[in-house]
């Protein structure tokens, strides 16, 4: 099986990440992805886009393919992928109150969200994993972004009842998995998120969280991960492609 979506993806309007929005749907489609989400990090981060950058979503062709001739990616009305324009929105509080108004919030095809150190201070295990349900509760919130650093302990079997209960979805970050991540304890952490969620029988999706676009639908670690703990792929959502429904709403 072959993944077939990667949702939490940035480009240069994050103020961190080294490509553009043009260069990752080029990878998108060298990968054969067809699914591909922009999920710019929200406005509270350092660098990151201004408010306004996500209420002019409107602009972006959303189906490309190449060219014929040329090989130049295109729009392209019965084109192979199809872009999806969200946002890693920052949690700011253990309300879950997160960095970006309803009124960008419902303009966009679907919304992450996670928790920063610049936007969110650490507490007990018991405070951030109420600020990330709590996050997870906001109907416009379809994806807990990374809940793997151990910089924000979190108690996973009550984030994934609770997931279960709001028909939200935990990602299995890849990112996470790179020995040079800034996140601690990433692979125990995924590795007990995992056990976790095939208790309850819960779904993940996994996200590049590319910042470059040589990473765009690489999931080789994230993979590796779950083939040792025999997670069942039919609860991996990036497989099949009616499994985009779940999380957006929207025509496709």
């Amino acid at each position: 099986m072959k993944a077939i979506m990667d949702l939490h993806t940035h480009t240069l309007a994050a103020g961190h990440a080294y490509s553009t929005l043009l260069e990752n749907i080029d990878a998108a489609l060298a990968m054969g992805l067809q699914y591909l989400g922009m999920s710019e990090h929200g406005p509270t981060s350092p660098g990151g886009p201004h408010n306004f950058f996500f209420s002019n979503y409107k602009v972006i062709p959303r189906i490309y393919d190449r060219e014929e001739n040329t090989g130049r990616v295109i729009p392209k009305p019965d084109g192979s992928l199809r872009l999806l324009c969200g946002v890693e929105a920052n949690i700011c509080s253990t309300n879950g109150e997160l960095d970006l108004e309803e009124r960008y919030l419902q303009k966009m095809d679907y919304a992450l969200a996670s928790i920063h150190p610049f936007a969110f201070t650490a507490g007990s295990r018991k405070e951030n994993t109420l600020a990330s349900v709590r996050a997870f509760q906001n109907p416009y919130v379809k994806i807990l972004g990374h809940p793997d650093d151990g910089r924000f302990p979190l108690d996973y079997d009550e984030l994934v009842r609770e997931a279960r209960q709001a028909q939200a979805v935990l990602e299995v970050n890849n990112s996470s998995l790179n020995p040079q991540s800034a996140r601690q304890g990433g692979r125990e952490n995924i590795t007990e998120l995992l056990k976790t969620c095939m208790k309850y029988d819960q779904p993940v999706i996994m996200g590049t969280d590319s910042h470059m676009c040589f990473a765009i639908g690489v999931f080789d670690d994230a993979e590796q991960l779950m083939r040792e703990l025999e997670f069942p792929k039919e609860l991996v959502l990036n497989y099949d492609p009616e499994n985009i429904r779940k999380l957006i709403n929207i025509t496709l």
